[in-house]
């Protein structure tokens, strides 16, 4: 807790990342390292003999400050980078003078600016004062060597260098641990945002390319076969057994592509917008009756038997028509997937605070290398054993709107044996609702 309430200050102090840039960031950061740094320096050079220098500290950090104040508060970072450089350049000068010339931390200094300056301007801007750094250092370099007696040692004593070096190197390398931390965590936070939009971008392919092979293949085929069914009909004089069986065939394939059309719509919506959910409580067996009505006219056709043994007190929590959805696709691919003479049983039990219904077939089986992928757009879409075909979507369909209202899905399956297919939702006391409303009264 105690981590987290100074993680929050500082980005108070810095600025958060989703207003204020890297550049702005790391700029705040520097100059509240450099007011600490200061705030200790100042004194701490009046006492070892360095009065100059300790009034330079003290222009400094108001400089510092001011800049800070003008980037953070008001928002100008670029003309405070630029107050911030010119002035820095001017004192850092002056610091080589003060502070004994190369006998002192100055060259230590610059080497520190050049670093600073690097991580808080534009790149375009490197051409005018990274080189205006070398050429400020360079030249005092040249200057001391030729006029030594220019610049004289400042220092009163042998110790109070040695200090003045050993604090100059603190100073140093906190500022470089400051900025160098911030581009290290900006990376990792670029490199996440970078990989996530990569997943998002394969994710938005797959889609893409799967509703293209929808809209190719998978639609484009039942369609051409109603056409072909339509011009029998119209076309040629068939005898009454004929014209009854391709009037089935031509019901069952309309069956098969409406299933097909809303999936494609219902998993193409929740794609393009956001899908609203509404979780009420739900009686189960009232909002799956009608479904499950129309759903054994479909299994009779093929002569398979579904049964329903839902219990009429059960109530869950989730959102009526994403329901019915998610339990008539489990029902059609378990009627899809069994072979006339079997059985598809829906059943639901409570466990805990959780329904969970179950949908079972004695079909022929998912094999082993499909079950990894049953939920992902990359499973491929099989013909069930009456050659019926889907999109793929069913099971993809199945745990997005599961998952939306709370709920999870899963499987067991063994080949030649059967699938169950549970999905778990939240379970509606009415007792407890009950008593609640008695406490609320």
């Amino acid at each position: 807790m105690k981590n987290h309430a100074a993680f929050e200050f500082w980005n108070r102090l810095v600025g958060h990342r989703s207003n204020v840039s890297l550049e702005g960031r790391i700029f705040h950061s520097v100059c509240i390292v450099i007011l600490v740094v200061l705030g200790v320096n100042i004194p701490f050079n009046y006492l070892i003999g360095l009065p100059q220098l300790a009034i330079l500290m003290a222009i400094i950090s108001f400089v510092v400050a001011f800049v800070y104040y003008n980037s953070r508060i008001k928002d100008r970072l670029n003309s405070s980078i630029t107050i911030f450089l010119i002035t820095n350049n001017l004192l850092l000068i002056a610091n080589y003078y003060y502070n004994s010339g190369i006998n002192g931390p100055g060259y230590v200094i610059f080497i520190l600016s050049f670093f600073t300056t690097v991580a808080i301007i534009p790149q375009k801007q490197y051409k005018i004062w990274l080189p205006l750094n070398v050429g400020i250092i360079l030249s005092l370099l040249f200057i001391e060597n030729a006029h030594p007696d220019l610049i004289e040692n400042t220092y009163n004593s042998r110790t109070s260098r040695f200090i003045d070096f050993g604090y100059s190197y603190i100073a140093t390398v906190s500022l470089i641990l400051v900025v160098t931390v911030h581009i290290r965590t900006a990376y990792k936070k670029e490199r996440r945002v970078v990989e996530q939009k990569a997943k998002a971008l394969e994710l938005t392919n797959t889609t893409k390319n799967k509703l293209l092979s929808i809209l190719a293949h998978d639609l484009k085929e039942p369609l051409s076969s109603l056409q072909g069914f339509l011009e029998l009909l119209t076309e040629y004089n068939l005898d009454e057994a004929e014209r009854v069986n391709i009037e089935k065939e031509l019901l069952r394939r309309t069956q098969d592509t409406s299933y097909m059309l809303t999936n494609v719509l219902s998993w193409t919506k929740s794609q393009m917008e956001s899908v609203q959910v509404k979780l009420i409580p739900l009686n189960l067996l009232q909002t799956l009756d009608n479904t499950l009505r129309i759903l054994k006219s479909i299994a009779k056709e093929k002569s398979i038997e579904l049964n329903d043994d839902l219990a009429s007190h059960i109530w869950v929590i989730g959102d009526r028509d994403m329901l019915q959805l998610v339990i008539r696709n489990l029902v059609i691919n378990a009627i899809k997937f069994t072979y006339p003479g079997g059985k598809v049983t829906v059943s639901a039990e409570v466990v805990e605070n959780n329904c969970i219904i179950k949908v079972a077939d004695t079909g022929q089986g998912i094999p082993l290398a499909q079950q990894a992928s049953l939920f992902s757009l990359s499973a491929q879409s099989t013909f069930g054993t009456g050659k019926e075909k889907g999109a793929g979507l069913g099971l993809v369909l199945c745990q997005e709107f599961a998952a939306l209202q709370g709920g999870k899905i899963w499987f067991t399956s063994e080949q030649n044996v059967g699938s169950t297919f549970f999905v778990s939702f939240e379970f509606y006391s009415l007792a407890k609702h009950g008593e609640l409303s008695k406490l609320s009264s």
